[in-house]
């Protein structure tokens, strides 16, 4: 289901930001990212491997250029760095690992955290392999929209839960 819905989010970013890319694979705003924390967030290393099989479901159909070895580490990257994000902000942050105490400002940190590790990472791979070629600028632009994508999906998820929370006491 992990790997539907990430698959999915991408899709859906296509259609609602398709105007927002920035340069190959660099979008100003990027839903997948905040659903790769959520996923991490709530289902650990399942979420990882929904991440990484969507990620190769992505690659596949949009990006594929017979390079297995550049695909697979891209996957392992897209599906690893939140897995990292999470693992500092427990001991960076003090976040408990079952997500008790969880209040705004540790989230806030937390899209920081991993919007800026991921760029960094994914970009870092990709200007060793000739994909970038301005490496500062797509890092910037990319934590950008990795960040903008996380905030959303976030609020968007803490606003569903809200609802659902206020429906169900009202039943």
């Amino acid at each position: 289901m992990s790997a539907a819905a990430y698959f999915a989010s991408f899709e859906l970013n296509g259609i609602l930001f398709s105007d927002l890319l920035f340069t190959h694979r660099v979008h100003w705003i990027y839903l997948p990212s905040g659903l790769r924390l959520l996923l991490v967030l709530v289902f650990f290393e399942v979420g990882a491997v929904g991440i990484f099989l969507g990620s190769l479901a992505i690659n596949y159909v949009y990006f594929f250029n017979g390079d297995y070895v550049f695909t697979v580490v891209t996957c392992l990257l897209s599906a690893g760095t939140p897995l990292l994000a999470r693992y500092l902000a427990v001991e960076w942050f003090k976040l408990d690992v079952n997500l008790a105490g969880l209040t705004p400002k540790i989230i806030f940190k937390m899209t920081i955290l991993f919007s800026l590790l991921s760029s960094t990472l994914i970009q870092l791979w990709f200007f060793w392999n000739g994909r970038t070629e301005n490496f500062l600028l797509a890092v910037a632009v990319m934590a950008v929209g990795k960040w903008f994508g996380t905030v959303l999906v976030l609020a968007l998820t803490s606003f569903l839960l809200k609802f659902v929370l206020v429906r169900l006491h009202k039943d």
